[in-house]
């Protein structure tokens, strides 16, 4: 990541927490002063989410967020106060719960949790602390600072010991600092935290000030390292290269093989070869009866290890998957193309479609609004095309990733982890998520949502309104080249 696009990010702003477990009486006048720092002097927002603490100019006193509709509510009126004030501070109260540390582990850059003063720094008020991490781990997912002099102790509190190892807060800038006495100089230290931050979230660009200090002990061991093992390496193929002809063989081919690891279901691969060959989304009964037949083709009895209904083929053995044309196809012809295209997004050779785009429910269908991509966790959502990311969460959607170009959006729910932040340009064929299970889901898939752009629309992503459309039909539409 360049550095313009690093500081850029930074700049937009965000939420820096204090905490001060187990004290009631808390250094107003020094979190007043560090707010104003933050923001260069200009303005400064505290806001209060204990409420129990006598602020007054320029505080806001909130609860935290104990719903999606509180946080949603939480989460705008952060983005309307970073227009005028992009580094807000909050203050925690001296007890929080899993749900509200979840909620503001979404949201905030930096948890710092420190004594009011050097002679509260004792044992006892260090335990609180540390029991304050240890009961809310959502917590230790949010960029930490520690100010207490020692560790939280390990075998009483591991889960706070191994967030404060971590954390950069041991090193020598960090222990040489007073964030009271000296708020300027501690503000380039939440700098510089924040940075990181938003580089561990974006690991493909860049590479944080910590590794940089010891980036010539890594170029040695990468020099040295060859010499000692030495490996015979395949090359993989790019995520750019033009795999219209790959996708087109495969899919007119009469059968293909399967080697099975002993994990994996021939229910699964089954899906997977119907969708791929017919361009059909599968039932339980068009499933079984393939199985069945591809059992007998290759010379094995129909219930073939079983468990619980469900055929798991040992560790190396190969199956032979030919087309199933007796099944027929419930699927247009036209729907062919898109589902080769869309079933290449991800980078999973085992992927398939689970359900179509329905705008009005019926007796047999529920309501759609996209369609669902099944594929393994973790595999890589690769983008479409060349365009800005947008990102958000919700309660159903979990967490969600959109692509916004001129015309057109697209949008990927229920991803695990973002590999782009708000606002970065994205080109063709760059991973920007991985397959996930949050949100309302039963098992890992990309729920893909497509629009066309329209100030009237009723849906948003980013600052950008959009009409929902088909994904087959935004397909022709649009007729996507074949280089992703």
């Amino acid at each position: 990541m360049q550095r313009k696009v690093l500081d850029n990010l930074y700049n937009q702003g965000g939420l820096t927490l204090f905490a001060f477990p187990a004290e009631s009486e808390i250094p107003l006048k020094s979190l007043q002063n560090l707010a104003l720092a933050l923001n260069a002097g200009a303005s400064f927002v505290l806001m209060d989410f204990s409420g129990k603490h006598p602020f007054e100019d320029a505080t806001l006193k909130r609860p935290l967020p104990e719903n999606d509709d509180q946080f949603r509510a939480l989460y705008h009126e952060l983005q309307e106060i970073k227009k005028t004030t992009p580094q807000v501070l909050g203050i925690l109260p001296p007890e929080i719960s899993e749900k509200q540390a979840h909620y503001l582990a979404l949201i905030a850059r930096l948890l710092i949790v420190a004594p009011t003063s050097i002679e509260n720094d004792c044992a006892d008020n260090r335990d609180n602390a540390a029991a304050y991490l240890e009961d809310s781990p959502s917590l230790a997912q949010i960029s930490l600072l520690w100010l207490f002099s020692t560790k939280p102790a390990k075998r009483r509190f591991p889960k706070a010991y191994s967030a404060v190892k971590k954390s950069i807060s041991f090193y020598s800038e960090v222990r040489k600092s007073d964030w009271q006495k000296h708020p300027d100089e501690f503000v380039r230290i939440i700098a510089n935290v924040q940075k990181i931050g938003i580089l561990n979230k974006n690991l493909l660009d860049g590479i944080s000030k910590v590794f940089k200090q010891i980036f010539p002990l890594f170029l040695l061991v990468a020099i040295v390292c060859p010499f000692f093992f030495v490996n015979h390496l395949e090359p993989a193929p790019s995520n750019l290269r033009d795999r219209t002809q790959e996708r087109d063989r495969l899919a007119v081919a009469p059968s293909f093989e399967y080697v099975f690891d002993g994990k994996e279901t021939m229910q699964r691969i089954a899906r997977y070869a119907i969708g791929r060959f017919n361009a059909t989304i599968t039932n339980e009964k068009m499933i079984r009866q393939y199985v069945d037949v591809t059992l007998d083709e290759n010379g094995y009895e129909p219930n073939s290890w079983d468990k619980n209904g469900l055929n798991y083929p040992p560790n190396g053995t190969y199956i032979k998957f030919s087309r199933p044309d007796y099944l027929g196809s419930t699927a247009s012809d036209s729907i062919g193309a898109a589902w080769k295209y869309w079933t290449s997004i991800v980078s999973d050779s085992v992927s398939y479609l689970t359900e179509f785009y329905h705008e009005k429910p019926t007796a047999n269908q529920r309501q759609h609004n996209g369609i669902d991509l099944a594929s393994r966790q973790g595999a890589r959502i690769l983008a479409p095309f060349a365009a800005k990311a947008w990102t958000s969460k919700d309660e159903r959607g979990g967490v969600i990733i959109g692509l916004v170009r001129e015309k057109d959006v697209i949008l990927f729910m229920h991803c695990d982890k973002l590999l782009y932040l708000d606002g970065q340009e994205v080109m063709a064929g760059d991973p920007i998520a991985t397959v996930g299970t949050t949100g309302h889901t039963t098992g890992p898939h990309a729920h893909v949502v497509t629009g066309l752009i329209d100030r009237n629309g009723d849906k948003r992503i980013g600052n950008v309104r959009y009409k929902v459309i088909d994904p087959i039909d935004w397909f022709y539409r649009f007729k996507p080249n074949s280089n992703h």
